[in-house]
């Protein structure tokens, strides 16, 4: 998985669900509280009386589940979720180091222009036998590899080029159909990658049953709840993240917090769900290096340096056919 994960939302589904598919499948309630018939003591002292009573109950109420510290009242019976406690594994910590793991990412995806290589010019005249682009001499071609793209930049139309020409020229395919008054040139790869990290948390869910009136009415609800987790522990929780899960629950109590219209007092009982979830995060995309050059042409003469072609940092205004330099530069760029 990916990203921070969102259980409280998760969880919320499973427990819908499981109510909504018990509203359509009265059967399950039968399945769910299948003790009442098959041992013969409940079966003659409650029998399927108490299983139509949790099927009349459930259909003649309307069950919310909320978040804890919603500011209007709860509407009883209602679900709520409260987020736990949430701890890293230390144990894990370092795997976020290794993590080799690498996304691409497109530059309007995030906001990140890619920039020209060369700012678009006016070639000066296309050879279709041979392929040849010419171009004026004013046109600096010095961070200009094969591989790249000679585009059109009034409809994107792109060229890969095939090599660079001593006479101030642009090789590509022979025998297109060229029709531009103005080309630029832009990187091979015109996108970003960047390495995604990972760590490991213990998470606590805190989920809460509560109802009103008879005792009864709570421990249905409780009921349904779990059988719901349960149900949908493998193909909503675990399928999302939410590994190695554990249930463990309290006593039910009158709950303070939550009351009826007349101040009737409300049942409560709450179970705590557990788990090992993943968190992901994506570092700061970089560039590829597409060339290096040992040297650079300014007017009759060279600097030194390295020249690495592909911009690492298009966020400085109008980067456009500038070339970064560096004594040296690692793979990620």
């Amino acid at each position: 998985m990916s990203g921070i994960f969102q259980g409280d939302i998760i969880i919320r589904a499973a427990i819908e669900l499981g109510i909504q598919d018990m509203r359509k499948n009265p059967w399950l309630i039968d399945h769910m509280m299948q003790d009442l018939k098959t041992i013969n003591y409940f079966a003659d002292r409650y029998g399927q009386k108490q299983i139509d009573a949790c099927k009349e109950w459930l259909k003649n109420n309307e069950i919310e589940v909320n978040l804890m510290g919603r500011d209007d009242k709860d509407r009883l019976p209602c679900v709520t979720i409260q987020l736990g406690p949430s701890s890293e594994k230390a144990e894990m910590k370092t795997m976020a180091d290794q993590s080799t793991e690498k996304v691409i990412l497109m530059p309007n995806e995030i906001g990140k222009p890619i920039p020209y290589i060369v700012k678009p010019f006016v070639p000066t005249g296309y050879d279709s036998h041979s392929g040849k682009v010419s171009l004026d001499p004013s046109v600096d071609l010095s961070g200009v590899s094969e591989g790249m793209i000679l585009v059109n930049p009034d409809n994107g139309t792109g060229y890969k080029i095939l090599g660079i020409s001593s006479e101030c020229s642009i090789l590509i395919e022979p025998n297109l159909d060229v029709e531009a008054t103005q080309f630029g040139v832009v990187p091979q790869f015109p996108y970003y990658k960047a390495r995604v990290e990972h760590s490991f948390f213990d998470e606590t869910y805190n989920i809460g049953c509560h109802a009103h009136g008879d005792a009864q009415n709570l421990l249905f609800l409780w009921s349904i709840v779990k059988y719901s987790i349960l149900r949908y522990r493998e193909s909503l929780l675990e399928a999302n993240g939410f590994a190695e899960s554990s249930i463990s629950s309290s006593g039910p109590d009158f709950d303070e917090h939550f009351t009826t219209a007349g101040g009737e007092k409300a049942w409560a009982r709450y179970m705590n769900l557990n788990g090992q979830i993943e968190n992901s995060w994506i570092k700061a995309p970089r560039r590829f290096i597409e060339a290096i050059a040992l040297k650079k042409k300014v007017g009759n003469g060279y600097i030194g340096g390295i020249s690495i072609i592909s911009n690492t940092d298009p966020d400085i205004e109008d980067r456009s056919g500038v070339n970064w330099y560096a004594t040296s530069q690692d793979d990620d760029s």
